[in-house]
């Protein structure tokens, strides 16, 4: 499958066929990985199924499963020019300045 040119709903199916191979390999049930990440038995089914779960969730799941360092690397921008590098960085400390009031 070529990620970049695949639908939504087609993302979501292999996701969640990964994770669904990712707990099988751990030798867990899903009501397993329901108590482990804090997560309903519903949400995990719906996940594995390539349904919707909230983002928080999600991380939930894939925090149990080993898999948030590679969640958090493949997000990360990956720029092909010097322009988007400084694009990057800019928007970097850009995010640092930024302060929230109580």
């Amino acid at each position: 499958m070529i990620y970049e040119l695949a639908a939504p709903a087609e993302l979501a199916a292999e996701i969640g066929k990964n994770m669904r191979l990712a707990r099988v390999s751990r030798c867990l049930r899903q009501e397993d990985l329901a108590k482990l990440s804090e997560a309903s038995l519903q949400a995990i089914k719906n996940l594995e199924n390539g349904g919707n779960v909230e983002l928080v969730t999600f991380l939930r799941v894939a925090g149990a499963l080993g898999m948030t360092s590679a969640i958090v690397k493949s997000c990360q921008p990956s720029p092909t020019s010097l322009d988007e590098i400084e694009r990057i960085e800019a928007a970097r400390s850009d995010i640092r300045r930024a302060r929230v009031r109580p």
